[in-house]
């Protein structure tokens, strides 16, 4: 039975944060080979709508998976490190209190639902899917969250657990046009678009200054972390990489994204691209569903077997 948006009730964490519990559901795949959770990291000004058509395809394959929705807004950009770390403690805590994470004793209650720990699970199975630089944006600060929070020693051996990462339509360089017509998507008030693009551009400016004067644009760094090896706790050199993106996109030109999982390649680490035709910004599962989730299913079917020898 195929799950509609309808169907699904996620639980606000905090702010921009849901929690989706695992459903009843079959989908051929055995429990012990999907995902334990699966993080979903939204674009730039997307709304839980538009996300719920994910939860719902993630509930139809893997509907023994824990659901962890982010949402990202156009402020992030300029929120101060800590304030973004801080927007996404619900994530951090809510992994402690499964298992996948720390250690845990402590039943935790959501909404009045209690989440049941097990104590910290040495080789999590997690997934992570996320969307544009506003998700890559935000994986970065659940990166600095957790090695603030998280010894490494709280996970397993390097190369145990499985794990892999989607990067839809993900990371670009972020070149003025680009990010101006982002955040103006994101932003709905006519007087706040304009007051954003003043700000982009006086944002893409300074970046531009601090480049030249032998520094790192944040979303530079952004782009560096996402092709490091721990970039998680649960991450590892064999941690594989998927790009789904598309030769039509005008917001991420396919040639940085291309660029970027070739560095991640120079870096060791495993690489697999998806480039579509004619398929917008991060519309590419609406365009071909088929090929679009064949290539997720295929890569954590490939994940769950390398992880079983």
């Amino acid at each position: 039975m195929t799950s509609t948006t309808a169907d699904i009730a996620l639980v606000p964490l905090g702010k921009w944060v849901y929690l989706g519990q695992p459903v009843q559901g079959k989908s051929g795949i055995p429990a012990e080979s999907q995902p334990n959770v699966i993080l979903i990291f939204g674009w730039m000004g997307a709304r839980l709508p538009h996300l719920l058509k994910y939860v719902a395809a993630y509930n139809d394959i893997y509907p023994d998976a824990t659901k962890i929705v982010i949402r990202s807004e156009a402020s992030i950009f300029w929120m101060t490190e800590s304030r973004r770390k801080a927007n996404l403690a619900p994530v951090v805590e809510t992994l402690e209190a499964l298992g996948y994470v720390g250690a845990s004793q402590t039943r935790k209650h959501v909404d009045g639902a209690p989440i049941e720990p097990s104590g910290a699970i040495l080789n999590p199975r997690i997934l992570l899917h996320t969307f544009s630089n506003g998700g890559a944006w935000q994986v970065d600060a659940l990166s600095k969250s957790l090695q603030d929070r998280v010894p490494a020693s709280s996970v397993g051996e390097s190369g145990l657990s499985p794990s892999a990462m989607v990067l839809d339509s993900s990371p670009g360089d972020g070149g003025l046009k680009a990010t101006q017509k982002a955040f103006l998507t994101a932003v709905r008030h006519p007087i706040l678009r304009r007051l954003a693009s003043l700000m982009i551009t006086l944002l893409v400016f300074i970046s531009w200054v601090h480049l030249r004067l032998g520094g790192e644009p944040p979303l530079i760094r952004v782009k560096k972390a996402l092709n490091t090896h721990k970039l998680l706790p649960w991450f590892s050199k064999t941690t594989p990489r998927l790009y789904l993106y598309s030769e039509a996109d005008d917001l991420i030109p396919y040639p940085e994204v291309e660029a970027h999982a070739d560095t991640a390649r120079k870096e060791g680490l495993e690489v697999r691209l998806e480039r579509f035709k004619d398929s917008p910004h991060v519309a590419h599962a609406r365009a071909d569903p088929d090929r679009y989730w064949g290539a997720v299913k295929q890569l954590w079917k490939d994940v769950s077997a390398h992880s079983s020898h």
